[in-house]
């Protein structure tokens, strides 16, 4: 599998936090990630998150008066960024970060989809057959999903993007959920904001693979982070939790049905 089969897959997560040293110590606790650093020629080392699969995520600082709190960032594949870009304000986005090189990896760019989400497109220096970072082991990201109030307002947006192929929607918990495939592959859901979720700015948010929800909820709380959304069931699928981390960054615990 090339470069060309894992277009508008998910291939990187970074962590924006106000504190790295807390969120690595958090993160490593909490999934047993291990910590390396990797070179970057002309730029200062970066930390990398590996779990079952290797290398996946990296935290990034961010200044306190930064005017969003802790959050991830996804990174999605492209054969071109810079043409990705053109692309998407073409589809009504907005390149929020121009194309930038990371020396020795690759090339990438934020860009804000139209009901406002971010993301990084990224194009790889090398092709590479295991791009798709989407995994079911411990600590791994499992699924993606983007809440917001017009599903219809992004759904084109990310078709024409990533050649993203969406089911029909389906009701869950008082809105709609949309599962987005690419090369037969389920890549994330879109979803509408059910009516008793407050209004929150939208973002793709990761869901992260554990056995048992409660015991990863308690332990998460016995590290420093909270439980904002506690223990829920998706009848025929699983269990999730939302967590906040000791810096304010949010995401979700996924334990599969057995």
């Amino acid at each position: 599998m090339g470069l060309q089969d894992q277009i508008g897959s998910f291939c990187w997560w970074s962590l924006m936090t106000k504190d790295v040293p807390k969120a690595n110590e958090f993160y490593h606790q909490l999934f047993d990630w291990q910590l390396s650093e990797m070179e970057i020629p002309g730029h200062d080392n970066a930390t990398i998150y590996a779990a079952g699969k290797g290398g996946f995520a990296n935290p990034v600082p961010i200044e306190n008066d930064f005017p969003f709190p802790s959050h991830w960032i996804a990174y999605i594949t492209v054969a071109n960024v810079e043409q990705a870009c053109q692309q998407a304000e073409k589809l009504g986005g907005k390149v929020s970060v121009p194309t930038f090189e990371i020396p020795s990896v690759g090339h990438t760019a934020v860009i804000n989809d139209p009901v406002g989400s971010a993301f990084h497109v990224f194009t790889p220096e090398q092709d590479s057959d295991d791009l798709n970072m989407i995994g079911n082991g411990p600590g791994e990201v499992c699924w993606m999903e983007l809440l917001v109030d017009d599903p219809t307002a992004a759904l084109p947006f990310y078709s024409e993007l990533f050649g993203w192929q969406f089911s029909a929607p389906m009701p869950m918990n008082g809105g709609e959920y949309y599962i987005a495939k690419v090369n037969g592959e389920d890549v994330g859901g879109i979803m509408k904001r059910p009516p008793d979720v407050p209004q929150m700015p939208p973002v793709w948010m990761n869901y992260f693979s554990v056995n048992s929800v409660d015991q990863w909820s308690d332990k998460v709380q016995s590290l420093g982070g909270k439980i904002v959304v506690p223990k829920t069931e998706i009848p025929g699928t699983g269990f999730f939790a939302c967590m906040e981390d000791p810096t304010g960054a949010h995401s979700y615990l996924f334990e599969l049905a057995r």
